[in-house]
């Protein structure tokens, strides 16, 4: 993984910061262990990280209490990276090309929500965060179950 692309990561974590704060604490993981690979987990004096991902299914994140301990579960599929940001209800999937850090893979949940999301709808929920990066195209919005046909969500 090349600097640039780590770089090009955390600037766009920083944007989404806006509306999953646990974005920050990834940044901090990744600024410490650069894009790793499986699960980066706090404790009281510091990041570690755990090869144990194989015992999730697909990038998760959580924190005790919503707050205390997060840790963030990744995975990587060809040239891939895929992360998830949110410590409740809600969650972003994201993915990035290793090679430059371009995101390419962006799955909101699509729990209902009174709070975190503006919008209901899988494809608004997408925008949400398309606008939050003012990025104005983007590949087709597939939902999970589509991506699977197509192989863009490898989990």
């Amino acid at each position: 993984m090349s600097y640039n692309a780590e770089k090009r990561v955390i600037e766009t974590l920083e944007k989404i910061s806006k509306k999953f704060g646990s974005a920050n604490d990834l940044i901090q993981v990744i600024r410490e262990q650069g894009l790793f690979e499986g699960r980066a987990q706090m404790y009281e004096d510091g990041w570690y990280i755990h090869s144990d991902e194989d015992s999730f299914d697909e990038p998760t994140s959580w924190a005790t209490n919503g707050w205390a301990f997060p840790a963030f579960v990744t995975k990587k599929s060809g040239n891939i990276w895929f992360c998830c940001l949110g410590y409740g209800v809600h969650s972003l999937i994201l993915g990035f090309d290793e090679r430059n850090g371009q995101l390419v893979h962006i799955e909101p949940d699509e729990l209902p929500s009174s709070r975190c999301w503006e919008e209901n709808s899988f494809e608004g929920r997408i925008d949400e965060v398309l606008n939050l990066l003012s990025i104005i195209w983007f590949p087709a919005k597939y939902k999970p179950e589509q991506l699977k046909h197509y192989r863009t969500r490898p989990f």
